[in-house]
This record gives structure tokens, sequence and C-alpha cells, in this order.
């Protein structure tokens, strides 16, 4: 039994003996519970057909047996909006499979995977409408398992990359170059979660004064972290990231920004030569000439199959018989690649163009309400959580990601919160108000 499945049993369990015996808000606890726990919550604790990681064993216990509905809650026309997209999603993604030429064991996992992020993503907006004071418990949350993923890059600094969560060497961790992987098993998804989570901690509760010293560290040592998971992909979206704080952001945010670029061009100068970003054995032109080979034979697939695709989670399936050539060894074992190097191409491959369409609004109807809400609001909060998506987007081309749960819940926590920065500000006008 590996040391994630152990972690991964654990967590649940105490998950379930905490809901019996807490007399608190269990809607709240089962949010701030996932939230803090959740790197050790992507071991597949339930075997065989009908698959279920540590996530969705605790969301579907906590849903049918102790979850309490907050009637007082509405988004307004926008929780509409999101239900109509819901639905839509899920008829394509049965369509696909139901016009699939054959569907491979993965699908069931997948399909299984669907629906908890769903009904996490719908109990995090309620509980935030019902006290938009939680939203910073929740950036909290978030600010603790980047610790618990500073500490175990530290460990594997130390250690090497056999301390890991992960049951099997990531392909990208082969190289001659050390590649960090974090609590993740690829070095490239960690170094997207750490772009995306070093535009979160500067987000600063308005009871504070001034934003905590930690928040500074954690932004660096974030930056850092990238460039030892050796991710370009990573780097690059945390710079589109800081680009669009700098364009959008205020004029202390904007400095900040130049402090931090300057503070590390200075760490890049004088310790540029164990960062496995710049020491990678494969040149730009190299890499980019691999995966275009990838990237053409997906983007054919989704020409033969253009509108529902070719069913989830069934893109291993697929290859095995019409591009057997993408694999890769484990041992002795022959894995076919579970995407193609490409999480847009992967979604286009897997739901077809309507259903990437409709993936992509639930992201960008957020992203552009919040741009628009920032415009009247001039909250910095909504400028780093878009900052935030936007950095995974860049990155999310290189690799896709969302097959991780743990870098699935953060993507979707960020959207959520976004959905609900309008009653958040509201309130806290208002409570500003009342203060005065």
């Amino acid at each position: 039994m590996s040391v994630s499945l152990i972690l991964s049993i654990l967590t649940v369990m105490t998950f379930i003996v905490w809901m019996f015996v807490t007399r608190n808000d269990k809607n709240r606890l089962y949010i701030q519970y996932i939230l803090t726990t959740y790197p050790f919550l992507s071991a597949y604790i339930v075997p065989g057909t009908f698959a279920m990681n540590g996530f969705n064993l605790i969301t579907y216990i906590f849903v049918i047996c102790f979850y309490r509905r907050r009637r007082d809650v509405h988004l307004k026309n926008k929780g509409l909006t999101f239900s109509v997209l819901f639905i839509m999603l899920s008829v394509v993604i049965l369509t696909g499979l139901i016009l699939a030429e054959q569907v491979g064991t993965d699908v069931i996992r997948d399909v299984i995977d669907y629906f908890p992020i769903f009904l996490f993503a719908k109990i995090l907006t309620d509980e935030v409408l019902e006290d938009p004071s939680f939203f910073y418990k929740v950036i909290g949350c978030l600010r603790i398992t980047l610790m618990i993923a500073f500490f175990f890059l530290a460990c594997q600094f130390v250690i090497g990359v056999s301390f890991t969560l992960s049951t099997v060497q990531n392909p990208n961790m082969s190289g001659d170059v050390a590649r960090y992987p974090g609590f993740f098993s690829d070095p490239q998804v960690f170094s997207q979660y750490l772009a995306a989570m070093s535009f979160l901690c500067l987000i600063k509760n308005p009871e504070d004064e001034r934003l905590p010293v930690l928040s500074y560290f954690l932004l660096v040592g974030a930056v850092v972290g990238i460039m030892y998971t050796g991710g370009r992909g990573g780097l690059g979206g945390w710079a589109a990231g800081l680009f669009f704080v700098i364009l959008f952001g205020n004029a202390k945010y904007r400095t900040s920004a130049l402090i931090t670029i300057a503070l590390l061009f200075g760490i890049v100068y004088a310790f540029g030569d164990n960062f496995a970003v710049f020491q990678r054995g494969d040149n730009l032109s190299d890499s980019y000439e691999d995966r275009l080979i990838i990237w053409r034979d997906a983007f054919q697939i989704f020409l033969n199959n253009p509108f529902f695709g070719i069913g989830l989670g069934n893109y291993s399936t697929y290859v095995s018989v019409h591009n057997p050539d993408q694999f890769w060894m484990v041992g002795t074992e022959v894995v076919y690649y579970d995407h193609p190097e490409s999480g847009y191409l992967k979604l286009l491959t897997e739901l077809g163009g309507i259903g990437f369409i409709i993936v992509f609004c639930f992201i960008l109807i957020p992203i552009v309400n919040g741009l628009f809400l920032y415009l009247r609001k001039k909250n910095i909060s909504i400028i780093l959580m878009i900052a935030s998506v936007l950095s995974w987007m860049v990155a999310f081309y290189t690799v896709y990601s969302l097959g991780d749960v743990r870098m699935k819940m953060l993507i979707v926590t960020c959207i959520c919160l976004i959905i609900t920065s309008a009653q958040r500000l509201q309130y806290e006008e208002e409570h500003a108000e009342e203060t005065n």
C-alpha cells in the first residue's frame, strides 16, 4: 500500500469522524477541510471499475449524509446561466460517449470524477454568498496548502524526488536535471500550481492594516519553486499573470511587482545554474517539434470528431488504436498517452468543439464579469484572482493539468470566488459604512 493511499484513507476517515462529532457549521467545515487537506486526496481509495479518489469519496459522503442546503442565497441571474451550462455539458459528454466507437476503462472513472467538482463549486459558492467574510478563510486555507507544497519541495531538496506521493515516476522527471514535483506527480503541473497560488498570496483582508510579510515570502518562494520544477509553461504563465497585474493593478501593486521582478533577477543571476528551468537538456525548438507532431495528430482527431469528440476519458483508448506511437514506458509496460501534451487539445478531442466552448464559458464568463466589476470597484483582489486563472490558462497549453483533482480544485475555487465577488464587495462596503 503506497504512502499516498494511506494518507488519503486517513484523511477521509478523519473527515467522517469529525463530521459526526462536530457541532459547527458542517458546510463550511467541509470546504475548509478539503482546501486544507487536498494535497492528500488524489489517490484512488475505491479500486476497480468504479474507482474514487479521496476528494470524490469525501464529497459524495458529505452530500449524502451531512450537507444542508442554503435556501436564502441566490446568485441572481448568473446562477441560471451556470446551471444551463452544466446541463449542456452533461448532455455533450453523454452524447460523446454514446457516439464513441469504443469506450475505454478510464471513462467510468472520469464520469465519476465529473460530478463532485460541481458539487464542491455549488457548496463553496453558496457559503461565500451566505457569509462573504468566508472568502478570506478560503484564501487562508489555500495558503496552508502552499506551505505544505514548500515542505514537500524542501524534503525533495534533501532526500531527492523519491520523497513523493506518486507511485510512478513521471517521464518529465527522467532527464539529467532534477525537476521537483512537490506533492504532485508531474513537475509541470506543480509549476502551474505555484504560478496560480503566487497571486492568491497577495490578497489582503480589508480588516488588516497591511499585507502580512509572510505573503511576500510565499510569493517569492512560489516563483523560485517554479524555476526548480523546470516548468517553462508555468514560468511563462506566471509572467503573463504578472503583466496582467501591472497592466490593471494600482500604483502600489505595480511597485511591488517591479520590486519582485528586480529581486528575482538578482536570485537568477546569483543562483541560475541551480534552477532546472535554465538547465534542461532539451531546447525550446526541439521540445516544440516533438510536441508539434502530437498536436497535429490530436487536431486531426478533433477534425474527425468535431462536435462531441471521442468521449470523456477516452483519449488513451483512442490513440492505442489510431495513433499507437503515442506511448511511454513504465518499466516494461507500455502506457499510452492520456492527453496530447496540451490541455486545450485534450478538451477538444474528448469533448469536441461544443464541449470545449461550454467548458471555457465556465471560465471566461466570470473573468469578463470580474474585469468589468474591477473597473467599477477598483478592488485589487479581483485582478489577483483573474491573474491566477490567467497564469494557469497560459501554461495549460503544455499539459492537461485538470487530470489532477488538486489542480482542478484550485482553479474551480478561483472561479467561484470571482463569481461571488460582486456580493462580497457590496457586503464589505456596507460593513465599512456601518463601522464608520
